[in-house]
């Protein structure tokens, strides 16, 4: 069973070999398509597997399906 995260709840990710910390502001349960700094992603979410656009620490977005998230 996959964790469901919230609403304005903190996550982290892996990114370059670092750690990435954001925001969640909106969550995704069907395909979603979003344009981020020029260029197109997408992610293929479900209500198992959803997608979320995050806000990152530095004001910038991205979109990341739930099973690349953890808390912080």
């Amino acid at each position: 069973m996959t964790q469901q995260f919230r609403i304005r709840q903190h996550v982290s990710w892996n990114y370059a070999g670092n750690t990435a910390r954001g925001q969640i502001k909106e969550a995704f349960t069907d395909k979603v398509r979003r344009t981020i700094e020029g260029t197109e992603v997408t992610r293929n979410a479900t209500k198992e597997q959803p997608a979320y656009l995050i806000e990152q620490e530095n004001g910038g977005e991205v979109l990341k399906s739930e099973s690349e998230l953890s808390e912080p």
